[in-house]
């Protein structure tokens, strides 16, 4: 059986896709009303019904035995520099088939087009190792990303059994000179990464309770970024993209303009003209309260959000801007005075 459900997967991701945008609860997309066309949903629901058998009967296979088996949905997530440093690596990922090179199974989080995946080689960074990692990036198969886990032992063949006391985790962040070579080493160890079956319970998706927010500020950011301050609004559906936390867009007029957090609870909040990139950042890592949302100052967050709860300190946090930056060295600076509340 696990023979033939291999032949088939490259089928299946090729259908997965498909159904993902045709069907009325795929995994993320649009979805069409029952009443569009009722034979091409009775076809959409039998042929939902093989996808999740095959699922099922593929990871059972791959990964039964051992607490849970049948994740579909993987939650990536640090509490260290890795979720300031890479962002976008971070979030909801979806089931997406099997490498073909060792049959592990592989995840996608559409927000960004980041794939999770197993891989022998890695020969595509500056100097050619040969280790069996996890690695999350852009190209699926392709040892370029922004995230490695070494684990302790690769014959578990889901990431969510890794056994995480005794594996390395790095995250991809600036060369420095080491006495192996002068163009230095990029990678830093972050072992707080962390890679677990979807909880919905325990990772709810949040919405901070405010659909509008108001970004100003008098200080330096008016001056390095002015495209990133005016009235943002909550954008709906991008659970479906692997966000847990709310994204807001801008509607001011001007250059366009995103605050979001890529962290399943909001304990690292950025602005920048896509989801991809950039200029201000909050960090919130230290915060026990989760999940954590971007307002600024902590004073005028909503009463009814944070309740009685004791907030961090006024001077760790503060919006960051990038004030300079050259080659992969970056300047970031301080704004006490940038302000994000919620006006709706």
């Amino acid at each position: 059986m696990f023979v033939d459900q291999l032949v088939v997967v490259g089928l299946v991701l090729h259908i997965t896709s498909a159904q993902s945008i045709l069907s009325t609860d795929g995994y993320y997309g649009n979805s069409y009303g029952l009443d569009s066309c009722p034979q091409l949903q009775n076809d959409l629901r039998d042929t939902r019904t093989v996808l999740t058998n095959m699922h099922n009967g593929i990871l059972e296979e791959l990964c039964g035995g051992e607490g849970k088996w049948n994740c579909t949905k993987i939650v990536v997530y640090s509490e260290g520099y890795s979720a300031v440093k890479q962002p976008s690596r971070f979030g909801l990922y979806f089931l997406f088939g099997l490498t073909a090179e060792n049959k592990y199974p592989s995840f996608y989080r559409p927000a960004d087009g980041q794939y999770l995946f197993y891989l022998l080689e890695l020969g595509q960074w500056d100097y050619w190792q040969q280790y069996e990692r996890w690695i999350i990036g852009k190209d699926h198969g392709v040892a370029h990303g922004g995230i490695m886990i070494r684990p302790y032992n690769p014959a578990k063949k889901c990431p969510w059994h890794i056994k995480w006391f005794r594996s390395q985790s790095y995250f991809y962040d600036q060369n420095r000179e080491n006495m192996w070579s002068t163009i230095g080493n990029p990678w830093v160890e972050d072992n707080t990464i962390r890679v677990s079956c979807y909880d919905e319970e325990k990772w709810p998706e949040f919405d901070c309770g405010c659909n509008k927010l108001n970004v100003t500020s008098n200080g330096r950011v008016l001056e390095y970024h002015p495209d990133r301050l005016g009235e943002y609004v909550r954008l709906e559906g991008k659970n479906k993209e692997g966000y847990l936390s709310p994204v807001y867009g801008k509607i001011s007029t001007g250059s366009p303009s995103y605050l979001y957090s890529h962290d399943i609870q909001g304990r690292v909040w950025f602005m920048g003209s896509t989801t991809s990139t950039w200029s201000l950042r909050l960090n919130l890592l230290d915060s026990e309260d989760l999940p954590e949302c971007p307002f600024y100052p902590r004073d005028e967050s909503p009463s009814d959000y944070y309740e009685d709860e004791e907030p961090l300190p006024m001077e760790k946090v503060g919006w960051e801007y990038l004030q300079s930056k050259r080659g992969e060295y970056e300047v970031w600076l301080k704004d006490y005075d940038l302000h994000v509340k919620c006006v709706g």
